[in-house]
């Protein structure tokens, strides 16, 4: 089973260079904006491959020192480059994403930094690894 981070972390880091993307909120002292933050929030197994294929949902938590406006623009540039993924159905290592589901777009939250904007938004990814026994 591939862990949703394992695959669309690297591959938006690259995608979106400059901007900071990261599973867990780093440390104050070597936190850098504008800041991404992937979670896991659930999800399912596909029925016909429990044991590889998923349906993970992710929360996508963009934040901004700029405004509001920018923790806007970071999150659209970022789901940009999640449905390039699937467009692209670029293989990594680990698998690649065949599907994109936005759950719930974009959505202003409560900044979890002092001085920032935050927006959130939940998307559903389906992901596939390399080898798969359906």
């Amino acid at each position: 089973m591939i862990r949703p981070a394992e695959l669309i972390l690297p591959e938006l880091r690259t995608r979106l260079s400059g901007i900071t993307v990261v599973s867990d909120v780093t440390d104050a002292n070597h936190r850098q904006f504008p800041l991404i933050i992937i979670t896991p929030t659930g999800g399912q197994r596909h029925p016909k491959g429990p044991h590889s294929l998923s349906l993970p949902n992710i929360s996508m938590s963009t934040n901004s020192r700029v405004d509001f406006a920018d923790a806007e623009t970071l999150y659209y540039t970022a789901l940009d480059a999640l449905y390039d993924m699937q467009e692209d159905q670029k293989v990594t290592s680990k698998g690649w994403v065949h599907s994109i589901t936005e759950l719930m777009g974009c959505t202003r939250a409560n900044p979890l930094f002092e001085d920032t904007w935050r927006v959130i938004g939940t998307i559903r990814i389906g992901l596939r690894p390399n080898k798969t026994t359906i």
